[in-house]
């Protein structure tokens, strides 16, 4: 019997599957917790444009309703959120968090790191060279989706979302809705094809760690394959990949290739269409407990006197169905 997958299985194909479409998401990291909420240090989320949640930030609706608010205003921004839910938000309140709220009866505190990731952050890495290894962590850590090409077939890295093993352009094609951008850093093993098939994507940017030197060779190797000039490979080719930073190690190359890719991203607008996204749900007031209610996915509903009335549990809607009155007037 086939093990069930774990929560950081669900949570990265989730991820996988959105940056393979091209739909901007936002990863959900829990940093700190208080009891009573079920969450731990640790646990992960992906939170789409829509409000829908894969993976697990705690079990209590009011925390998730807040989160994937939350989470919508990072892909509007496009920029990185801190948020904290306490009983008391003075309580968690400080610079570089904004305080919300913790509305559910358990109570309790959570404080989560939001980080958008939008369109054209797809990365394909070429090779498992040390600074292709190095490039796919550092690039994770700043929200690029990170793909491996690797024609030696080994284990998937803990970084990338995928790994392929064909580097040509038709079988890469088959992973990405629209060209990524493609560092290719195989020392040799794979250069001239991933560069070939980065030119034939028409990859936003291609990188290629290597020498002029040996670059030039690549070049005209990569032509040959694609049966063009080589003016037309080098033009499209940043060789040697990354910002000047005098890098000396693999790690100190990587460095720089992915404060270039950061670059290039952020040069070409590669950031959320806020008009694109799908609308925002509709919310409204549980009276309960005050927390914010989805109209199409409450708990419970209570039709009370011509009106219906969201509930965030069935417990507000239960409050609520004895004594209406008791609530209604704070409404």
């Amino acid at each position: 019997m086939a093990p069930e997958p774990s929560g950081d299985d669900v949570v990265e194909a989730a991820a996988r599957q959105l940056a393979e479409r091209g739909e901007p998401f936002v990863r959900a990291t829990v940093v700190r917790r208080e009891p009573a909420v079920s969450a731990n240090v640790g646990d992960r989320a992906v939170v789409t444009a829509d409000g829908a949640i894969h993976g697990w930030i705690g079990g209590v609706e009011c925390a998730q309703q807040a989160v994937a608010r939350e989470a919508r205003r990072a892909l509007e921004t496009g920029r990185p959120r801190f948020v904290g839910l306490a009983p008391d938000p003075a309580t968690v309140d400080r610079p570089g968090l904004e305080a919300f709220p913790m509305t559910c009866h358990g109570g309790g505190t959570l404080e989560v790191f939001l980080e958008p990731v939008g369109p054209g952050a797809a990365l394909l890495v070429v090779g498992t060279s040390a600074v292709a290894d190095a490039v796919g962590r550092f690039a994770d850590a700043v929200g690029f989706a990170v793909t491996v090409a690797d024609p030696t077939g080994q284990e998937r890295p803990a970084h990338a979302m995928a790994v392929v093993e064909a580097v040509d352009a038709a079988a890469l094609a088959e992973g990405f809705d629209r060209p990524p951008f493609v560092v290719v850093a195989s020392m040799g093993e794979a250069d001239a094809e991933g560069v070939a098939a980065a030119v034939e994507l028409d990859a936003p940017y291609v990188g290629l760690v290597a020498s002029e030197t040996r670059a030039a060779d690549v070049v005209d190797r990569a032509a040959d394959r694609l049966g063009v000039e080589p003016a037309h490979v080098r033009e499209a080719l940043t060789v040697p990949a990354g910002v000047d930073i005098d890098a000396r190690t693999p790690a100190e190359i990587a460095l720089s290739v992915v404060a270039q890719l950061v670059q290039v991203r952020h040069a070409a607008g590669a950031t959320v269409d806020v008009e694109a996204l799908p609308p925002e749900p509709e919310t409204v007031r549980d009276p309960v407990c005050g927390m914010d209610v989805r109209v199409d996915a409450p708990a419970a509903t209570v039709d009370h006197a011509g009106e219906t009335y969201y509930f965030c549990s069935t417990g507000c809607a239960e409050s609520f169905r004895a004594d209406p009155e008791r609530y209604l007037a704070d409404v």
